[in-house]
């Protein structure tokens, strides 16, 4: 049984999220409304944060004093929103119990920039921490939602660039196949907290603006896992990227990847990023910090 503010938050962000919306330009007005809301989002004690350009891109940085490995966190947001602010407590989180700095891009979103900027652009953040000298085995990518798309597409891009890959990832409820194929954008339209099946809809056309969501690049779904570090998925049975993690978990592992699969029942959509509200969510930053800790050389 999910705990009390587990259940508040749902509540809240049922309240001020879940919409039926008239057009695309309405949809993209009302996330970005509720994303830019002050939230509380303080950052952990003995983490700093700096503001930094990496490859051109705006980024945060939270850090340890003396860090001894890097995590490149992508946000999430729908390839829409999303502000680096609200993401201190997970990233310093992450930084205070692994050791790490936190690299956070501020990507390009859509619609002003449509795909394939935010691949781009984190694909170039990524290849940019390794030629500064980075460690690729003291490197870890962690993405939620749009940001767990993202993770998987860098990935799978480094590796075909022959970039050298990080010692592992984690993909918080990604939205691994903008096409809408798999059935839980359906099934879970009700269920879920946050997202709506029109609302999924809605933002996968803003983000691609008529390019094809069979794109490995758009949907890493569609692409090959072959040769990927190992992954951590996590995903919540009740949100409408369900079939999402589980279908990247399943062709993952038939091609060889490690795959560890952390689904639960009754919470929101990338709950582990919520730390700062839900109790659940520092349970499993924890399991999240031991994933990368204990693949880090």
């Amino acid at each position: 049984m999910a705990s009390a503010s587990a259940v508040a938050s749902k509540v809240a962000f049922r309240a001020m999220l879940k919409r039926d919306f008239s057009s695309e330009e309405a949809a993209v007005t009302h996330f970005r409304r509720i994303l830019d809301l002050p939230f509380p989002a303080p950052t952990p004690f003995g983490v700093s944060t700096e503001k930094i350009s990496i490859a051109g891109v705006p980024c945060e940085r939270l850090s340890v004093r003396r860090p001894e490995m890097t995590i490149l966190h992508l946000h999430g947001g729908a390839f829409i929103g999303g502000k680096l602010r609200t993401y201190r407590p997970f990233a310093g989180g992450l930084a205070k119990l692994l050791n790490a700095e936190v690299i956070l891009p501020d990507y390009r979103l859509a619609p002003e920039h449509p795909f394939p900027a935010a691949p781009e652009d984190c694909l170039a953040v990524y290849q940019t921490l390794l030629e500064c000298g980075v460690n690729p085995a003291k490197l870890a990518i962690t993405g939620d939602s749009a940001g767990g798309n993202l993770t998987l597409v860098t990935l799978q891009t480094a590796r075909d660039m022959d970039i050298a890959l990080p010692c592992c990832a984690v993909a918080i409820s990604p939205g691994a196949d903008v096409s809408g194929r798999l059935p839980s954008w359906r099934e879970n339209d009700r269920s879920d907290a946050m997202l709506s099946l029109g609302a999924i809809q809605i933002m996968a056309n803003v983000y691609l603006q008529g390019h094809s969501g069979d794109d490995p690049r758009a949907s890493p779904l569609q692409g090959d896992f072959t040769g990927l570090p190992p992954l951590l998925l996590t995903v919540s049975d009740e949100e409408c990227l369900r079939d999402d993690a589980y279908a990247v978990a399943a062709k993952a592992r038939a091609q060889g990847v490690r795959v560890e699969l952390l689904s639960r029942p009754d919470l929101p959509h990338a709950w582990p990023v919520l730390n700062a509200l839900i109790s659940e969510s520092r349970t499993d930053l924890r399991r999240i910090a031991d994933f990368i800790g204990g693949l880090a050389v």
